[in-house]
């Protein structure tokens, strides 16, 4: 360090040329000096500007704050380097050379980072396009729950069993995903199995009376409900109860309760699954000669 410093030394100080050189370049470029410095401080201040009418706009969308975060940082640091390359060009510095140096610099780093620039630009279009905002109940491949947060790389799902689950944007973005909580409402669909002894028309009164009695149930006096397939053991009688998302879970369970006290008290069966066995006899004249075979086989042995 000893050694570098004095090289330094002598070749600002006891090298005049140096010093004379930039003082004839300082007092060339003090005009273009002064603009490029009037540029910067302007430009970042239309800079913050940009970036808070942005931040103004995505709020009024509705934007998540994660989303609003994560795009006005971009918008900042954008400009900000278009900024500083006007700012040069003002000085006549070429930036031809600058550019193609971010060029390459950032072609290295695409093809270093390749997944993890698609996972980025993923998370973008999510927070952009919002398929889905962090506390929707969604559902993607084999992962159910609901969306804790959505960051740059992963987003993050709480499933019903408390364990957190973190996929890549990517897969989001190139893969189905249901969005339960998008929809204000919803439409339950019951499938509720009766014997075939029972009669049918007595059932889905019942049913039709239990629904009405929920007041959740949106459209109990209007629902589609009716036999819809015939099974091996069991009349199957459908039902599309709708509700407001909210409350899908807790009608659900309170429906199915009511079902079976329902069905109990009017003794209309929920059948088993059931198999008929037919076993067949054989005849005794038929079995009579292998015995007789297998006796004297056994003499012939002895």
């Amino acid at each position: 360090m000893t050694e570098l410093g004095t090289a330094l030394s002598a070749m600002l100080f006891d090298d005049a040329n140096v010093l004379l050189h930039f003082r004839d370049w300082f007092f060339s470029q003090a005009g273009n000096i002064l603009i490029a410095l009037i540029i910067f401080f302007v430009g970042r201040y239309l800079i913050h500007w940009i970036q808070h009418i942005a931040e103004r706009l995505m709020t009024r969308a509705q934007y998540d704050a994660a989303a609003m975060s994560f795009v006005s940082q971009i918008i900042y640091y954008v400009l900000l380097v278009g900024l500083i390359l006007i700012c040069v060009s003002q000085l006549g510095v070429p930036t031809t050379s600058f550019v193609a140096a971010f060029g390459a610099f950032g072609l290295g780093i695409g093809l270093a980072l390749q997944n993890n620039l698609s996972n980025l630009a993923s998370g973008l279009l999510i927070l952009l396009f919002k398929p889905f905002r962090a506390g929707h109940y969604i559902s993607v491949g084999d992962v159910e729950g609901s969306v804790q947060s959505i960051q740059f790389m992963n987003t993050v799902i709480t499933t019903k069993d408390q364990k957190r689950v973190y996929i890549p944007n990517s897969q989001l973005t190139s893969n189905p995903v249901t969005n339960f909580t998008y929809m204000k409402e919803r439409i339950i669909l019951f499938i509720f199995d009766i014997g075939y002894d029972n009669n049918h028309h007595e059932a889905i009164q019942v049913l039709k009376d239990v629904f009405a009695a929920e007041k959740r149930v949106l459209n109990s006096k209007n629902m589609e409900i009716g036999i819809r397939e015939f099974g091996d053991n069991s009349v199957r009688i459908g039902a599309f109860a709708r509700v407001k998302t909210g409350h899908y879970w807790d009608v659900y369970y309170a429906i199915m309760s009511n079902v079976k006290d329902a069905f109990d008290e009017h003794n209309i069966d929920i059948p088993y699954p059931q198999r008929v066995v037919h076993v067949q006899h054989v005849k005794a004249a038929s079995v009579e000669p292998d015995m007789a075979l297998h006796s004297e086989t056994n003499n012939l042995k002895s």
